[in-house]
């Protein structure tokens, strides 16, 4: 091989190095973009939904006041209590699939869970967001879990996976803050490393990562599992 062809092979080698670091580059600037969004997008639910519930509190009470009636889905109790205490764009609790959409979710490593949330309540948010709600219990008493709230930042569309586009939250009956990540009580070591509810690749149903998002100060760092 001449001298030619050999500064042709490392001049096209150095080129093919330059493309994949700038493609490298910019699929990292893109991810921590997409981290950024969507660590902003749940911390503006949460505040919107914890001012809604302290509204809502001035008039129904506290959510233990509401009547919940665990096997039903209370869709009167929640229009009344809090959806009409928020900017809500499309109400899907008489027409399923407008909001949530119609299969089970994923697991951060992209397994199928048993979490379909079809048939549960659910409205559409101005600002695109959408969440579904499952009663739990009576919650009379303190800090009693009432219901769970699903939030898929993009409604029905894709990626459908937990610690992604699915947080989990939860309605407590608290007359201060009723509203909190799904075991937020919980440490850091639990929230991360739960087999069943952990934020990370091996956990069944990844549940626990709005409550490790918020304990981070809202941040989604580098060891998330993304």
């Amino acid at each position: 091989m001449d001298e030619y062809l050999r500064n042709r092979f490392r001049i096209l080698g150095v080129c093919a190095v330059i493309v994949l670091t700038v493609f490298c580059i910019c699929l990292l600037f893109l991810q921590l973009r997409e981290k950024k969004n969507t660590s902003m997008k749940l911390r503006s639910f949460y505040s919107d939904m914890v001012q809604a519930l302290l509204i809502s509190k001035n008039t129904n009470g506290t959510p233990g006041e509401w009547g919940f009636k665990p096997g039903y889905k209370n869709v009167e109790l929640l229009n009344n209590n809090l959806f009409n205490y928020l900017k809500v764009q499309e109400n899907c609790s008489s027409h399923p699939g407008h909001c949530i959409p119609n299969l089970s979710y994923k697991s951060i490593k992209d397994k199928d869970t048993n979490v379909n949330l079809y048939k549960f309540p659910s409205v559409k948010l101005a600002n695109g967001i959408a969440f579904a709600v499952e009663t739990i219990g009576l919650c009379k008493k303190h800090n009693d879990l009432c219901a769970l709230i699903y939030v898929d930042l993009n409604s029905v569309e894709a990626p459908n996976i937990f610690g992604k586009d699915m947080f989990v939250f939860a309605i407590i009956n608290n007359g201060t803050v009723a509203f909190v990540p799904y075991n937020d009580d919980k440490d850091i070591d639990y929230l991360k490393n739960d087999i069943n509810y952990g934020c990370n690749k091996k956990s069944k149903i990844a549940m626990n990562c709005a409550a490790l998002i918020k304990n981070s100060n809202w941040q989604i760092n580098a060891s998330y599992p993304w």
